[in-house]
């Protein structure tokens, strides 16, 4: 494995390890304030609801990692 291939393996197990912190809270964050606080009982707009926050967060995440590490903090 070279040099680029460890880099990207690193970066891409550390954008896993990071979605995996972030989300599963903010997931029954989510839930807890669809079902819980905002009596929502239709499935598929608290899915698609979720699943934008989730995507919006995904994207800066994934983004605030990759110029982490082009600026080499990492």
């Amino acid at each position: 494995m070279n040099k680029t291939e460890k880099t990207a393996f690193r970066e891409a197990i550390i954008i896993v390890m990071m979605g995996c912190i972030i989300n599963f809270p903010l997931q029954t964050f989510l839930l807890w304030l669809t079902i819980d606080q905002w009596s929502w009982t239709n499935t598929i707009i608290i899915s698609l609801f979720t699943q934008a926050i989730l995507t919006f967060v995904a994207l800066l995440r994934v983004y605030s990692i990759r110029m982490r590490f082009q600026r080499g903090k990492f």
